[in-house]
């Protein structure tokens, strides 16, 4: 009987186990959330600057790679997470840091600006243990801790990858109670997309709060000012997920709407247009000033030949704004004079970044040889008209004088009948006394 009860035993035992494996098994592949203390003392919460995700597209120190706290100088600094002790000492402009390494999450967390170190260099410390003191050493402005997360050292100074301790983290006071923030995952929240675009605070004297979470027990992680504009990417109508200056967290939309995307549009003033038939060789300037709902993104365009195809006198521009002066660049690229007999279109054609285009100016042109645009009658090319005139036409009637060039043939014709004779010889008299009166 004995026997019996222990193989029933063993048996009821062997299924326990497999059914707590089938149990816990899926549970593991779930990332844990990585909980730490608040690294400054629990009175002192007030972020005065934020992460800023640009810093590891643009290493630079315009954008802010970590946290800013502030707290009273004096005040204790605590381990966030338990790690080794890479470094606490000098680091220029950081003043007094400590830098910790965190070998089962692969990152290091840094502690700057510090008044006095407590840990020392190669020392293990537990989460919650005293590293430092809050000072305002080094490039500072005023007591405060600036901490950070990042995955790499360079010459022992933080570099990126850099990680939003706010996001990274959830927070818990520095004595390990008291949940204060809490960031439920994307994917058990809800939220739809439908909710996305851009948005402005609505009935927001002050401040729009970015919370850790779904709602107002959660801890606040940011601000948006009133009348700010910030990113929503999805929403359930009552909670959104906004990103602000590179704070990402949960706003209510209670106190947010929707800003309207001005609609594409776009016009051009004051402009100059080729037309009719235009001298060779004769000199044209292009004016405009285009303007635009959205930011013009190009604009292209100059002489075409009649079949549309380019000729070398095109240009294009990608100004990225508003307005756009297109004797800033196509005025200065364009030559008219460089262009040959012939028969063309100017055209300018702009795009803005929803990608309409739009053809602001088609015209069509001549530009001929037959065209003369200077003082009728100037046949010496001095400019004016003078006795020499009516002796260089006289001599050439009479054929005394040298065969006209193409320039003196069209400036002789005056009364513009298509041929040169005594009647235009009379009509630059007649000229020439009037201007000498």
């Amino acid at each position: 009987m004995e026997k019996i009860i222990r193989k029933a035993a063993a048996f009821l035992l062997s299924i326990a186990v497999i059914f707590t494996v089938s149990v816990c098994v899926p549970a593991l592949k779930a990332k844990a959330a990585v909980y730490a203390v608040w690294p400054t003392e629990a009175k002192y919460k007030n972020i005065t600057t934020y992460f800023d995700p640009a810093r590891n597209t643009y290493d630079s120190t315009e954008h802010h790679n970590a946290i800013d706290i502030e707290a009273a100088g004096g005040s204790n600094i605590y381990a966030a997470y338990g790690g080794k002790v890479i470094s606490a000492d000098w680091k220029d402009a950081y003043g007094y840091m400590v830098i910790l390494y965190h070998a089962d999450l692969g990152v290091y967390t840094f502690y700057a600006h510090a008044s006095q170190l407590v840990a020392t260099a190669g020392a293990e410390v537990k989460q919650g243990d005293v590293i430092a003191k809050v000072g305002s050493t080094g490039q500072s402005s005023g007591n405060h801790l600036h901490f950070g997360v990042c995955d790499k050292l360079l010459g022992n100074f933080p570099a990126r990858t850099y990680y939003d301790p706010m996001s990274y983290f959830v927070f818990s006071d520095n004595t390990g109670g008291g949940q204060t923030n809490s960031t439920p995952a994307a994917s058990d929240c809800g939220c739809s997309e439908e909710y996305a675009g851009l948005y402005t605070t609505k009935n927001v004297v002050t401040n729009l709060n970015i919370r850790g979470g779904h709602g107002t027990n959660f801890a606040v992680t940011g601000q948006i000012p009133a009348n700010a504009e910030f990113k929503v990417t999805k929403g359930n109508g009552q909670w959104a997920h906004v990103e602000y200056k590179g704070v990402s967290g949960y706003a209510s939309m209670d106190y947010m709407q929707r800003k309207e995307e001005p609609k594409s549009g776009m016009k051009i003033e004051k402009q100059t247009v080729p037309e009719g038939t235009i001298e060779i060789g004769k000199p044209f300037s292009i004016k405009g000033v285009i303007t635009s709902n959205l930011k013009i993104t190009k604009v292209y365009g100059g002489v075409y030949f009649r079949n549309g195809e380019a000729t070398s006198q095109c240009a294009e521009a990608a100004p990225n704004a508003l307005t756009y002066d297109l004797s800033s660049y196509f005025d200065k690229n364009i030559e008219f004079n460089a262009l040959y007999d012939g028969e063309y279109t100017y055209k300018i054609v702009a795009e803005d970044t929803s990608g309409q285009a739009y053809t602001l100016v088609t015209s069509d042109f001549v530009i001929s040889s037959d065209v003369y645009s200077g003082v009728m009658g100037d046949l010496d090319n001095s400019g004016n008209l003078n006795v020499s005139d009516i002796v260089i036409l006289q001599n050439y009637i009479l054929n005394k004088g040298d065969e006209f060039n193409k320039r003196q043939y069209l400036a002789s014709d005056i009364n513009k009948d298509g041929t040169v004779d005594v009647f235009d010889l009379v009509e630059l008299k007649k000229a020439v006394i009037a201007v000498t009166e």
